[in-house]
């Protein structure tokens, strides 16, 4: 069995003898903190890492010999699912980059800046120390393998890269997915953004609702795709889409009511999509645990974060960001998904996306598919932040807000 590095370590894996030179000279400043390991093709790249474990592989994906990059990366996924695994490549053809969306946490394209690709870096390790709760380690090695990004979303992000792309060219790529496509028109169509007229079609869309909101949509719709085939008693994906895209709309609600910039509204809607999505890692990965924080809050009466924090010592809050992390998400909404449920924990003495979500996620909880609820204000908030940054007298305001956009559900 591998043996741990005693520093975080990296593996770098081109035969270019050029480029390793050149990652050598360039991580020099950081070779004290970093243990940096080269190989010139997977190979000899699976011999480094069959002698000890790799925190993070950064690959080329075009070798002149050996295994290819995707049969690489595949054997990496499956006999080190811990290792986060980083594309560094220059080949750029279309369908063997997307098909490696399944096999890499990220891609980076050659040339790339060096300090980019240290940034990359760093978030990988960021999220063991951020998050380097014994138990969340602990639970995190028991996932098989984390999954990677969507490759509807990463094809989404390199069209919007291209200086020609167009609301049709994304509207094109969106259609493709009959069950996002529906997901995409019932939430433009929904009281929570008030139209006058139906919208019927993709392009028209992606227009009213912008870019970014889109990406988001794309994003957690692809991701929450991936956990359709789940089937345990007690939990319903197709519920948790429905509480995620209710807390977005929310959150976004809230955003704009503090006269929050337009960008940081669109971060409290994708992290407001995103904010549960640790729970489908648990329940795919670890049913058994599942099925016994389900049963520990019916016991107990108690919330899912408390059940899991006795049962796993750690929180779904605190994996999910974990996942984000990997896939290079912005720290806002690593934050915001982090701490929902504790925003006092992180946030500072200001209203932010971790606030916002906190808040909108509570209302949802207490609110959503609850008509005769309207009035009720969640229990689990975190009042001593709230009061601490000015915001407790406004709960009342922010609940009328709530209830209204919640008056006509998506359903």
């Amino acid at each position: 069995m591998p043996t741990p590095f005693s520093a975080k370590s990296i593996l770098f894996v081109d035969e270019e003898l050029y480029v390793r030179k050149a990652l050598q000279r360039s991580f020099r400043d950081v070779s004290d903190e970093w243990e940096l390991r080269f190989a010139n093709d997977p190979a000899e790249a699976l011999q480094v890492m069959a002698q000890a474990e790799v925190d993070v592989l950064v690959t080329e994906m075009v070798f002149a010999s050996g295994p290819s990059g995707l049969d690489f990366l595949e054997t990496v996924r499956n006999s080190h699912p811990q290792t986060v695994r980083i594309i560094l490549s220059g080949y750029v053809d279309r369908d063997i980059t997307l098909k490696t969306v399944d096999l890499a946490h990220q891609f980076l394209s050659k040339p790339c800046d060096d300090s980019d690709l240290k940034a990359t870096i760093a978030k990988a390790f960021l999220m063991w120390d951020l998050l380097a709760q014994d138990s969340l380690k602990k639970v995190v090695t028991r996932i098989d393998a984390l999954p990677s990004l969507p490759s509807l979303y990463v094809e989404l992000v390199e069209a919007l890269k291209a200086e020609n792309s167009s609301v049709q060219q994304v509207a094109d790529i969106v259609s493709r997915d009959l069950e996002l496509t529906a997901k995409l028109l019932k939430l433009v169509n929904s009281s929570f953004f008030g139209l006058p007229q139906r919208v019927a079609h993709p392009a028209k869309a992606v227009s009213l609702l912008g870019l970014d909101l889109v990406q988001s949509i794309v994003l957690a719709s692809s991701a929450f795709e991936k956990f359709n085939h789940l089937a345990l008693q007690g939990f319903s994906v197709a519920q948790l889409w429905d509480h995620a895209i209710q807390t977005a709309a929310l959150a976004k609600a809230i955003a704009q009511e503090a006269d929050m910039p337009r960008a940081d509204v669109d971060t409290a809607f994708m992290a407001g999509l995103l904010h549960d999505i640790g729970k489908l890692l648990i329940a795919s990965n670890l049913p058994e645990e599942f099925r016994a924080i389900i049963e520990q809050m019916r016991v107990r009466d108690c919330g899912m974060a408390l059940a899991e924090k006795h049962l796993l010592g750690t929180t779904h809050a605190a994996i999910g960001a974990y996942l984000l992390g990997l896939w290079g998400l912005p720290d806002a909404i690593i934050d915001a998904v982090a701490y929902h449920h504790q925003p006092g924990a992180k946030s500072g003495d200001t209203l932010g996306i971790t606030g916002i979500v906190h808040v909108a996620d509570g209302f949802d909880q207490v609110i959503g598919g609850a008509r005769d609820r309207a009035g009720a204000i969640p229990t689990g908030l975190d009042w001593a932040y709230l009061d601490r940054i000015g915001c407790a007298a406004k709960i009342t305001q922010w609940q009328r807000l709530c209830s209204k956009s919640l008056a006509h559900d998506l359903h």
